[in-house]
């Protein structure tokens, strides 16, 4: 017995020195979900479901010079359901996805290009410093466009206070129009007149219920997505109206959000977190 007992125990040395078996540990989501838990997404728009689609707006009519853009605050409690991005490791910005109703750029090339730029932004929107990535000009297509921000850019010093306890990273993303003709793009944002028209039920697809009029009533102190003018004429920047509001300070159905979506990668940051004034002086 003793002697089939060792007969075993070397069978078993001699599998595990032939056979060196890898392995790895992973960390993932309990429902399988497709999105990385090294990413997280961000978006402020609303998403009202009636009973399977979405009502929009698209604005267009744009000069020149135009400059409009939707700044995002790492760490908030986004629309669609999405988990909060991590204030203390999310800071590398992978990617932008905008909508376009539009997509004239790629019919006449050159005459509707854009122009996108990311800033540090203060607690009203503005840009502090110049522009941390520049994408260069694009041609926006019809319907959703993903633009990859390749290599990442880094928005960790962006905090205006780092604490302790640290205030979160907030960072302005703006489309300039380029081209020769810029009455275009059609940018794609939330709807909120038609869709009570309608009868839908108000409430976003995800965690947070649309409120409304924004922004006087909504989950934010502030307003995200504006019209900041004529190369930065505005600073905060003019708020959209819905379109089916009709007073003069938007006080039916409140103002919209660019229907814009960020991808950051989580990582632990190496990064010191630097004060305003630092970043400021960085720019003098």
């Amino acid at each position: 017995m003793k002697k089939t007992m060792l007969m075993l125990v070397i069978l078993a040395l001699a599998f595990v020195e032939v056979h060196a078996i890898e392995k790895r540990s992973y960390l993932m989501k309990e429902d399988f979900g497709t999105s990385p838990l090294d990413e997280c997404m961000l978006q402020y728009y609303y998403y009202i479901p009636c009973p399977t689609y979405s009502w929009f707006w698209g604005y267009y009519g744009w000069e020149q010079g135009d400059v409009v853009g939707t700044f995002f605050t790492v760490g908030d409690m986004g629309t669609r359901g999405y988990d909060v991005c991590d204030s203390s490791n999310c800071y590398q910005l992978t990617s932008l996805r905008v909508l376009d109703f539009a997509g004239y750029g790629t019919t006449y090339p050159g005459l509707f290009t854009v122009e996108f730029d990311v800033y540090c932004a203060d607690e009203n929107g503005c840009p502090v410093g110049g522009s941390l990535w520049n994408s260069g000009p694009i041609e926006t297509s019809e319907s959703w466009n993903v633009i990859n921000i390749n290599p990442p850019v880094s928005v960790s010093n962006c905090f205006i206070d780092p604490g302790p306890p640290a205030s979160h990273a907030r960072f302005l993303i703006t489309a300039t129009h380029t081209g020769t003709n810029c009455s275009y793009p059609e940018w794609g944002l939330d709807n909120i007149s038609e869709s009570l028209a309608e009868g839908c039920e108000m409430h976003d697809y995800g965690c947070l219920p649309a409120l409304y009029p924004r922004p006087t009533n909504s989950h934010y102190s502030v307003m995200h997505s504006g019209y900041y003018g004529n190369g930065f004429t505005y600073c905060p920047p003019q708020y959209f109206e819905d379109g089916g509001d009709t007073t003069w300070d938007g006080s039916v159905y409140g103002f919209l959000e660019l229907a814009w979506r960020v991808t950051l990668a989580c990582q632990p940051n190496a990064t010191t977190s630097t004060t305003w004034g630092t970043v400021k002086a960085l720019y003098r």
